[in-house]
């Protein structure tokens, strides 16, 4: 057994986003209350990002919870490397585990690194984000120039152990592209991730409801959701059933004038849910258009959790939360009219929806659970230990 620390700070207001932090508050409770655990996990975390975790129920539990002080002076760099220096020399911490890396963390990492052997812990870097390999590799890309002020001087200046990947994209990425300092000893793409859904239950009372939810913004595809409902009502193939969009972000009000000159007010709901169990709970399908990956979507995992059958696009590792057929149907062609096409025949035969609602329900009890993860990540830590 060895000692093992996550380490963030300054998280912000969680109502409505945070997934990845609410994700590692919740696998910090669950790894210390687990009787397959390997290692000994703390969380070094500054004590307004505790209050932000509780005050959206994480972070329950206090046990190995270390104080990370932030400073705002001109010795700021040099007071936090300090800080978190004691709590790995005082704790033997022998991995920090980076659950949510962005660039201010650099300086920090660098002063990691230069600590005498004796005492450095090696790094690990969680990457959530999916498509950071795909932004990365695409020159082209709007957003690629931002993306490498992010990453690049994490490849090139520090000395990372491993990568726990959320995608295999990230993993393919590392073993093609020459920009890291040293080449990380293990780089692992997750197969299975649990969520909390201790809430989302499927009703016995459940609704002819389709749901879309996500962030709406450009590489989501909301506008193919749009489409495919007018399809759907252009052949009178509805059948009573009830469409909702649900969602925030830049898109939000073109979609909304989109759906009124499509006239599907009839069918379609806009709504924002701060509490989705209480939709995903009545409804019966789920539906993601995203470009990327849908794995390991939180959305979509509550969705599978509360009995919905999912229709999504075959992208990244989409397979690992949809069965082609079983649990849900992959969209093809890969468009809105695929998407309608889909639909129709989900919305036309209820029996293979329950069926596949009930499919959904069992994937996340006995794949996407928290046994599995914590297996993968012992594992993946204590084969970077291991790697001197």
């Amino acid at each position: 057994m060895s000692n093992i620390a996550l380490f963030i700070y300054g998280i912000n207001d969680l109502k409505g986003g945070g997934g990845a932090e609410r994700f590692f508050a919740d696998f910090f409770d669950e790894y210390q209350d687990s009787k397959i655990s390997q290692n000994k996990l703390f969380y070094i975390i500054d004590k307004n990002s505790v209050k932000k975790l509780n005050e959206v129920n994480k972070l329950k539990s206090r046990n190995n919870l270390l104080n990370f002080k932030i400073h705002s002076n001109r010795f700021k760099h040099k007071l936090e490397t300090l800080e978190l220096a004691k709590h790995i020399f005082l704790n033997n911490i022998k991995i920090v585990h980076i659950p949510l890396y962005d660039p201010t963390y650099i300086p920090i990492l660098k002063k990691l690194n230069e600590l005498p052997k004796v005492i450095r812990p090696k790094i690990v870097i969680n990457i959530v984000n999916c498509y950071v390999a795909q932004v990365l590799s695409d020159k082209n890309h709007q957003l690629h120039k931002s993306m490498c002020n992010s990453y690049l001087p994490l490849f090139k200046e520090i000395n990372v152990s491993g990568y726990f990947c959320w995608n295999e994209s990230f993993v393919n990425y590392v073993g093609k592209e020459k920009v890291f300092k040293n080449i990380p000893k293990k780089v692992y793409a997750i197969n299975s991730r649990f969520s909390d859904v201790k809430k989302f239950i499927p009703s016995a009372a459940k609704q002819n409801l389709v749901v879309f939810a996500s962030r709406l913004d450009e590489q989501k595809h909301a506008d193919w959701y749009l489409k495919a409902i007018e399809i759907i009502k252009s052949q009178n193939k509805l059948n009573d059933w009830k469409f909702i969009l649900c969602g925030t972000g830049p898109l939000r009000e073109e979609l909304m004038k989109q759906a009124t000159e499509k006239k599907l007010s009839d069918v379609l709901e806009f709504r924002i849910e701060g509490q989705m169990e209480k939709l995903f709970n009545v409804s019966k399908i789920y539906v993601s258009c995203q470009n990327y990956d849908n794995f390991p979507s939180l959305s979509m995992s509550e969705a599978m959790a509360s009995g919905n059958a999912i229709v999504a696009r075959n992208v990244g590792q989409t397979n690992l939360f949809v069965r082609s057929n079983k649990n849900g149907v992959l969209i093809n062609p890969d468009s809105a009219e695929g998407l309608a096409e889909a639909l129709i025949k989900m919305i036309s035969d209820g029996e293979m929806v329950k069926k596949m609602g009930e499919e959904s329900v069992e994937l996340m009890k006995n794949v996407h659970n928290v046994p599995n993860f914590i297996k993968q990540i012992d594992n993946f830590w204590n084969e970077i230990l291991t790697n001197n």
